[in-house]
């Protein structure tokens, strides 16, 4: 058997696109020439039948003596087999079934496969094997296939859209001397040309702003972030964000323009705001909004804002009954009102919905409201009991942001392993002045999860880290 690894094809057409000009070609008679991996295959007597398919779609290839001659009619049947890559050349014709169909007048073996195909590839049946070998998962699953596409295409839509309007893509680095700008566990390595510690970032939000200070009026960056934390169906240690921020915007402007950004993504990728997702319903042109205060308060009774201390607020929620499981010994005032609220209220949040007005403690890069300083100028959008958005007002007081900055350290000393680092270029570049300005962040896997109707976040990515 013919063993055989080409080194190009020259295309007329890719499947989809044959499939699309179809009949036109049909009519005019013309010769094609596509590429694709072999998919099934029959031969009855002295035809052959079998379907190539290329990623963007399939086709069905007939063969005959007729057509190829003896010796190459010889050698397809028995030189060609299921999971090889050919490339065939001939006329379009449909059969009596009306199936659009190549009729080969030549071929080329272009690579050989040497491992068989598994006949069914259901994802549920198999799950670690699709996320190992996502190669296999793409080659058999249409659907893999198309929550890919999707995937891309939501960002390309994002980009479209942030550009429309203003924004600039910027770059800022991975490796990072002092993590800032969430509250999460790093990863740390070591460089050892320099010979210092460094830390993947966990979010590019101090060095955007660098860029705000030095006059970028609207900037944003799609990348990886990573966190070294649990991995559940909506966490991942690795994952992609959108964050952009617009000067002169504040975070009013921006749950505006968050809305819309998503709206018009889900419309440009779906073709609708009503989704289906995991036997729910969600309708994006209606978002309901919530206090955090109030959300927390009318789920388990306590008023976050009234304690001050870790103690009070622990003697508070033991009181309500609510059980948050272990605590660490450690944990922060801040930790622990995200613990309750993640433990009491976001699973509650399935609709599309618009939090707004955190604790201070929460966030330390965020502007306090002027009404109420116990609050921050700060939004998320939740949907599933996903936070697929967060945003603020940002934080330009110098002095302000450094104390709320070596708090941060001083908790991560006491044991609190997610409180911040105290980022130094970022506390001098704000000594220069920084306008007013808005950021937000957008889980870029999330969306496309909620999307694409997928449980799990590793479903929308292509190789999700296995143990």
């Amino acid at each position: 058997m013919e063993q055989t690894y080409r080194d190009s094809y020259q295309r007329t057409h890719l499947i989809g696109a044959l499939l699309e000009k179809f009949d036109e070609l049909l009519n005019e008679r013309a010769v094609v020439s596509t590429a694709g991996r072999v998919m099934s295959r029959r031969k009855m007597g002295k035809v052959l039948f079998f379907n190539l398919a290329d990623g963007e779609g399939n086709i069905q290839v007939f063969a005959d003596i007729s057509g190829l001659g003896q010796e190459e009619f010889s050698r397809l049947s028995n030189d060609v087999r299921i999971g090889d890559i050919v490339g065939v050349s001939g006329i379009v014709f449909k059969t009596r079934t009306e199936e659009k169909t190549i009729k080969c007048q030549s071929f080329s073996l272009l690579t050989s496969c040497l491992r068989s195909l598994p006949e069914k590839f259901h994802g549920l049946s198999d799950v670690e094997t699709r996320y190992r070998q996502r190669y296999l998962d793409l080659i058999v699953n249409a659907e893999t296939r198309n929550v890919f596409r999707k995937r891309s295409h939501i960002i390309k839509l994002m980009r479209k859209h942030l550009e429309s309007n203003g924004f600039m893509e910027v770059e800022t680095p991975i490796f990072q001397k002092n993590p800032c700008g969430a509250s999460a566990n790093p990863f740390v390595t070591h460089h050892d040309a320099k010979d210092i510690d460094l830390y993947l970032r966990i979010s590019p939000e101090t060095f955007l702003k660098q860029l705000i200070v030095g006059g970028m009026d609207r900037i944003y960056e799609i990348g990886k972030n990573f966190r070294n934390e649990g991995v559940d169906a909506s966490h991942l240690q690795e994952f992609t964000m959108l964050e952009f921020y617009a000067s002169y915007w504040n975070y009013c402007d921006n749950i505006e323009f968050v809305k819309w950004l998503i709206q018009q993504v889900l419309l440009g990728v779906m073709g609708s705001l009503e989704l289906e997702y995991q036997g729910m319903s969600f309708d994006f042109r209606q978002w309901q909004t919530v206090e955090y205060r109030d959300l927390v308060l009318n789920d388990c009774g306590i008023d976050i804002l009234n304690f001050e201390t870790v103690d009070g607020l622990l003697a508070e929620i033991t009181k309500q009954g609510v059980a948050l499981g272990e605590i660490d010994p450690g944990i922060s005032l801040g930790s622990l009102i995200d613990k309750l609220y993640k433990r009491v209220s976001r699973p509650r949040l399935i609709q599309p919905t618009v939090l707004l007005h955190h604790p201070a403690v929460l966030i330390p890069l965020a502007r306090p409201n002027d009404q109420d300083p116990r609050v921050i100028d700060a939004f998320q959008i939740l949907v599933n009991g996903w936070e697929i958005a967060k945003g603020y007002s940002e934080l330009g007081d110098p002095i302000l942001q450094r104390r709320l900055l070596e708090d941060q350290l001083a908790l991560r000393h006491q044991g609190d392993s997610e409180a911040m680092f105290v980022d130094t270029d970022f506390l001098t570049s704000l000594e220069y002045g920084m306008p007013p300005v808005s950021g937000v962040g957008i889980g870029i896997d999330r969306l496309t999860a909620i999307a694409t109707n997928q449980r799990n976040l590793a479903d929308v990515v292509l190789f999700p880290l296995m143990g």
